[in-house]
This record gives C-alpha cells, sequence and structure tokens, in this order.
C-alpha cells in the first residue's frame, strides 16, 4: 500500500510538472565564465538562471522547506517573499534539468498569483481571500496527490488549479472576519470546554480556546449569517477538550489555550502530519505532534516531556533543561525509515535529535556544548557547528553552520551513528565558495548522493563528496 500511495503522488505530480532529469555538474574553476558558475548581486541577477518568475522580488525573499519528487526530476518549495507580515508568499515547481520555475499556488507579487483561497463575507461587507501563503515555511505531498503548505496552517493545494483550502489550524480565529465555515467543527464539545464552561451561548457565541466568539456570520444563516458554500463536517459527541481533539494540548491537559506548534513538517506514506511542540505558550511541554490523517487531522503527540524536563510520553531524553525556553529552534526534519531528525540551537546546546515514529522514543544525535550549554546535550567529534537546517542523504545527516558562524557557506556532515561532525568545504572558485548569507536551506534528491542548497539568493546543485557546485536556478 505504501509503495502504491508513493506512486499514486508522484504520477500526479509529475503529470502536473513534467521535468528531466538532474542536470549535469558543471567544473566551474574550468570553466569559469559559465553563466552557472557566476555570481552576481541579487538585483541584477534576479531571473537570469532558469525560466519562469524570479524567486528574488525585492524583499527578503527565501526558500524555505520543501521536497524533491520521487522521480528526482523538481523541487516543490515554499517560498516566503516580501515580507512575512502579509499575503505575500507561494508555492513553486523548479525543474532540476533547467531551473525553470513554476508557480503552483500562492501571490509572489501583486501580478504574479496562482489559485484561489476560500472566499467569505467579511463583517465589514467585504469579500476575503483566506489561505494566502504569506509567511509560508513549508511544503509536503500528501498521497492523494495534493500538497500541504504550513502558513501558520496547514493549508491543502490542488497543485493543477493552485487553489487552497484549509487542512487544519492550531487555532481558531477570534475575528469572524476571518474565519471559513469549516472552522465550526473546532468548537468545543456539546458537553463543555477545557474550561468548563458551556459549548454554546444566545446569539450565536460560542465559547472557544481563545475567548467566547460570535459566530452568527459564518453558522449559515443559523443566527442571520449568510449561507456557507459547503456545510462544516460535524464534530462527533464523544470529542472533548480544546478545539474538539483537533488542537494540539498543552502537558496540562486542563490548559485553556492550546499548544502551538513550530513550523516545519513531516508527512509520511498515509498522510499523517508531524510538527514539533517548542513549549509554547510557555510551560506548555515539549512534543513531536501527529494530525491524523485518518481521524480528520485531529492532534495527538507520539512523543512529549513536559517543560522541566520529565519524560511524559515516548521515553529517552529531553532537548533543553530551561522550562522557560523552547528548547533548540528546529528546522527542517529529515527522515530515514521509521527515524524522524530535527536540528538546531542553542538553548542551551546546538544539537541533532531523533524521535523513533513507531514508539516516540527520544535520542541524541549529536551536540555540542555552547555559552555553558549542559554536558548531558553534548555528544560527537568534530568542530563543526549544528545549524537548524537538515536533511538526510546517501546514509549521512547534512546541516550548515552560517546560522552559527557569519561565514561562507559550509556544508557539514554528520555520522548518525556516532554524532561526529565533519566540515566538507565547497571546491574554490566556485558559487558556494563566494559570499555570505545566514539562510540557508537543503535538499535531498532521490536515488541521488547531490544536494540542493538555497545560498546566496540562489538554488544550487553540490557534490558533498567533492565540492563542485553550479547554480541551477536564480
Amino acid at each position: 500500500m505504501k509503495s502504491l500511495v508513493t506512486l499514486t503522488s508522484a504520477l500526479l505530480l509529475t503529470t502536473v510538472f513534467p521535468a528531466g532529469a538532474l542536470a549535469p555538474m558543471i567544473d566551474c574553476a574550468a570553466d569559469p565564465g559559465n553563466i552557472r558558475c557566476v555570481t552576481r548581486d541579487l538585483g541584477d541577477s534576479a531571473g537570469t538562471i532558469g525560466s519562469g518568475p524570479a524567486i528574488y522580488q525585492g524583499g527578503t525573499d527565501v526558500l524555505r522547506g520543501g521536497f524533491v519528487t520521487p522521480d528526482g526530476r523538481t523541487l516543490i518549495v515554499a517560498v516566503e517573499t516580501l515580507r512575512n507580515d502579509d499575503q505575500f508568499g507561494a508555492v513553486m515547481a523548479i525543474d532540476l534539468n533547467t531551473g525553470n520555475r513554476t508557480l503552483i499556488s500562492g501571490y509572489l507579487n501583486s501580478i504574479q498569483r496562482a489559485g484561489k483561497g476560500v472566499k467569505t463575507q467579511g463583517d465589514r461587507g467585504d469579500t476575503l481571500d483566506l489561505y494566502t501563503l504569506g509567511n509560508v515555511t513549508d511544503v509536503k505531498p500528501l498521497p492523494d496527490g495534493s500538497l500541504v503548505a504550513y502558513a501558520g496552517q496547514a493549508i491543502r493545494i490542488d497543485p493543477a488549479t493552485g487553489d487552497r483550502t484549509l487542512l487544519w489550524t492550531p487555532v481558531t480565529a477570534g475575528d469572524t472576519r476571518v474565519r471559513d465555515t469549516v472552522e465550526v467543527k473546532y468548537r468545543a464539545s456539546n458537553t463543555s470546554t477545557a474550561s468548563g464552561g458551556s459549548s454554546s451561548a444566545p446569539g450565536g457565541t460560542i465559547s472557544t480556546p481563545v475567548g467566547n466568539v460570535n459566530v452568527g456570520g459564518f453558522l449559515g444563516g443559523l443566527f442571520g449569517g449568510q449561507k456557507p458554500a459547503a456545510p462544516a463536517q460535524p464534530a462527533p459527541a464523544s470529542a472533548a477538550g480544546p478545539g474538539n481533539g483537533y488542537f494540539c494540548r498543552q502537558t496540562d491537559e486542563k490548559a485553556p489555550l492550546p499548544a502551538l506548534p513550530s513550523h516545519y513538517m513531516h508527512v509520511d506514506a498515509q498522510g499523517n502530519i508531524y510538527l514539533m511542540g517548542s513549549n509554547s505558550p510557555i510551560g506548555a511541554g515539549f512534543a513531536l505532534f501527529k494530525l491524523d490523517a485518518k481521524n480528520d487531522y485531529r492532534c495527538t503527540a507520539i512523543s512529549r516531556f513536559n517543560a522541566d524536563g520529565d519524560d511524559v510520553l515516548g521515553g529517552g531524553i529531553p532537548w533543553t533543561n530551561s522550562s522557560m525556553g523552547s528548547g533548540p529552534q528546529f528546522g527542517n526534519f529529515a527522515l530515514n525509515g521509521a527515524t524522524l531528525y530535527a536540528s538546531g540551537g542553542p538553548n542551551p546546546n546546538y544539537m541533532v535529535v531523533s524521535v523513533d515514529l513507531r514508539t516516540g522514543e527520544r535520542r541524541l544525535v549529536s551536540g555540542q556544548t555552547h555559552e555553558g550549554g549542559a554536558q548531558i546535550f553534548k555528544k560527537g567529534q568534530g568542530s563543526g557547528h549544528i545549524g537548524s537546517m537538515l536533511t538526510f542523504s546517501g546514509g549521512k545527516l547534512y546541516t550548515t553552520q552560517e546560522q552559527v558562524k557569519a561565514e561562507a557557506f559550509t556544508l557539514v556532515q554528520i555520522d548518525p551513528a556516532s554524532g561526529d561532525r565533519t566540515i566538507l568545504l565547497p571546491a574554490k572558485n566556485t558559487p558556494l565558495a563566494r559570499g555570505f548569507a545566514s539562510n540557508v536551506t537543503l535538499y535531498a534528491v532521490p536515488n541521488s548522493d547531490q544536494l540542493l542548497v538555497w545560498f546566496n539568493g540562489a538554488l544550487h546543485v553540490l557534490d558533498p563528496k567533492t565540492g563542485q557546485n553550479f547554480i541551477l536556478s536564480r
């Protein structure tokens, strides 16, 4: 079944975004004039390698989380563009043979856009387009061939049209002007809420984890609002707790507010979504959350420890000893079999941790002390620093240390067994050997030892063994 689901998803994405094989390596030291070997100022070079919409839009434009399709031909990636507090952000496909770019969904700017969200009537008589991809941080495939992007909430994308709908949200909005009829299912159960209040009140007000909310504008005319485009999915009578079981709970299950997961995801072959919880709000505890695809994406925890570091579920190490901190700032997940890896730092150490998706057991993979960090979180030899971006390729883990040290691109290879860290420098006179950038992202390519590297405003192809690299798309 797993292979069938993977094949189905791959065929659908390949049909929508046909592409060639990964481009062959270029020896930039021998061919320094090749356009794919020349680094240039962002403003002058945007859109000059590969056709299609430029990634750089004049603001803080970076590639975030994404994945390469199973055939190794296309990178599907989240593009955070302009600013992180507006509607601008998108999901893009990049052909790994040509570097050509295709906009799948979202707004790159006020002109270049794809797909639409859900139209809803605002309280002020305006029509709102919900589920833009502003502040998008990740995108992953779902078994049915659709995509899920994370932009503060999980948004389902039809790759053929770019249309966006809500898949899951960590909290419902307190303002009816930014709510969708589908959010009705997140209301507290018919018996009680987490705070003990009634789930409904006269005048179309319900008690939610974020306070009493008037829902007259989106309950389909029940309290005088307009009829929704589609009926909301009913919540089971047995559901209880914040958000009818959809929201992720704090360690203290009686806490009135839900836990707020971080913004990078792993999605398995069954469509389950995994998100890391990092003690937000303070005191919520730490967890690896699972949005269960078989239960309409309700949130459960598969591994958890409280804010004091005491095990609650799964066993193994905690990854912080600070009850008032968020722990390491984890970025992209990496997967090998049933082992999920995450890396980040500090607070109190830079480290790579793993969680067994079957048992919830937590393990320290590699770690280094930092400014008095705890020795218990130290593992492995080597001087390479651990950043928050991570990928798994060819039996090794890879991160970069620009987020830790202000210097040129430096790849760090990590042995998952020993935790040893090895610095791998790019070859001299190559694009990755020039420039500085703190926003670096790594992507593994199926059936290849080469990596994709977002660095200094361009997407590169890198051979970790030789250090050779070139610019694929810019």
